[in-house]
C-alpha cells in the first residue's frame, strides 16, 4: 500500500495515486477477488482487477498499482 500511496522505493520513484484511491483498489480487491489463500501473484492481479472496475484498463491508477507491484518484483 506504501509504495501505491508515498511512491518511494529504494531503486527510485514511481507515480503515487494517494490514500484514497489507493484504500479504494485494495477494499475492492479484498471484498471481491481476494480469498484466505490469494498468493502474492494473485494480489498483483486482484488489485488490477479492482483498479480496472474502478477507474479504468490503463488509468493513472492501475498503471500504478502495476508499477508498484513489479517495483517489489511481483509480476
Amino acid at each position: 500500500l506504501r509504495l501505491m500511496t508515498d511512491a518511494v522505493h529504494e531503486h527510485g520513484s514511481l507515480a503515487g495515486i494517494g490514500q484514497t484511491a489507493a484504500a479504494a483498489i485494495w477494499y475492492r480487491a479484498i471484498r471481491d477477488y481476494m480469498t484466505s489463500s490469494t498468493t502474492y501473484p494473485q494480489a498483483r492481479a486482484a488489485t488490477l482487477q479492482a483498479a480496472t472496475a474502478l477507474y479504468g484498463a490503463g488509468s493513472a491508477q492501475y498503471n500504478a498499482v502495476a508499477a508498484a507491484w513489479s517495483a517489489i518484483n511481483v509480476n
